[in-house]
């Protein structure tokens, strides 16, 4: 009940910054932070945890300024506008500021991270720091963190026993190259489709199966064209929490350390906002909707990792990232292990 309470303080606070002028008087730093996202969504909430937690500590020294709801442009647009001093702070999806800085283009690739705690130990350690590095190299962005809106599963309009085993199944997929050639790999036949097209192509046959985590898989309504999901948690969307070059030198350097902690208070309130959202809805579907949810055998999941690795190994050695994937790879042996244990 706390926690609703919270989320309904933080909305409200939103709303607030949205249409209340910044102050004219000098003294005080302001930062504009925005994201093409809603009100009440992941993004939102990390932006206005952060705003609540810098404007704390600092005692009103830093102020930001939220936009929601794309009211400053979508994400190319937001990604531009830090180098133009537009856009002081961005939550951005990652796939988008690949445009801008290829690497991050990894992040998209499916079956990558073994679970929600393995990708969390990935973000916050070697992966999220080699990235954050490359954005800071290519184009000065301070990388604040990276928030997830949870695990994504795969939904179709009939039950698939044995993902492995799959061929020529349609498969909505992203248009990023790394994520629809992870599929092709697999087995699966790529189809581009528009995700607000994603629930009729489901009911004409366009399509046999998409993905989604289940916060999306409600907001969409896909209930209506799906009634099968199998828990694969596969793929975790991730957001940027990004600061722009200027916006991080105008703050004096006694001050950075304290944007730096407030950032990640805010991305793991968010995080695990969202990730115990997910498990809410996943038990609402089901009771109303009559979702079935299969869950991913584990000698499945090891299967397509297997069929994936060189796959994988290659793309991040594409983009130099080798030695990352090394790291990824390594820890995934550490996750996996208490779950073989809890099989025999």
């Amino acid at each position: 009940m706390k926690r609703k309470y919270l989320i309904i303080f933080f909305v409200i606070m939103i709303m607030f910054t949205t249409v209340v002028p910044g102050y004219s008087e000098t003294g005080y730093i302001l930062l504009k932070a925005a994201t093409i996202a809603e009100t009440g969504s992941p993004e939102a909430i990390g932006l206005a945890v952060f705003k609540e937690l810098v404007e704390q500590r600092t005692e009103g020294y830093i102020k930001i300024k939220i936009y929601t709801d794309g009211v400053l442009g979508n994400d190319e647009q937001l990604i531009k506008g830090m180098q133009k001093g537009a856009v002081d702070l961005a939550a951005c999806a990652a796939f988008k500021y690949a445009d801008y800085v290829e690497e991050f283009e990894v992040l998209e690739l499916p079956f990558l991270f073994y679970s929600v705690d393995h990708w969390k130990t990935m973000m916050d350690g070697v992966v999220g720091r080699s990235l954050a590095e490359r954005a800071k190299e290519n184009r000065g962005d301070i990388v604040l963190g990276y928030l997830t809106s949870g695990p994504v599963n795969i939904f179709s309009n009939k039950e698939i026993p044995f993902l492995s085993r799959v061929r020529g199944l349609h498969f909505r997929t992203m248009t990023v190259p790394s994520h629809r050639g992870a599929w092709e790999t697999i087995g699966m036949e790529p189809v581009a489709l528009a995700y607000s097209e994603v629930k009729v192509g489901l009911q004409a046959r366009v399509i046999d199966a998409a993905e989604s985590n289940f916060i999306d898989f409600q907001r969409m309504k896909f209930y209506e064209s799906s009634k099968n999901i199998i828990r694969t948690e596969h793929y975790f969307p991730t957001n940027l929490l990004v600061l722009s070059k200027f916006a991080w030198y105008k703050i004096p350097q006694s001050y950075q350390p304290i944007v730096l902690d407030c950032a990640r208070e805010a991305i793991d309130y968010a995080v695990d906002y969202c990730l115990t959202r997910n498990k809410e809805i996943e038990r609402e579907i089901v009771d109303k909707y009559w979702i079935k949810i299969n869950d991913f055998e584990e000698s499945e999941k090891e299967t397509i990792s297997l069929r994936l690795g060189n796959y994988h190994k290659k793309i991040f050695t594409d983009f130099g990232l080798g030695k990352v994937w090394e790291e990824i790879k390594k820890s995934a042996a550490e996750y996996k292990k208490p779950l073989d244990e809890s099989l025999e």
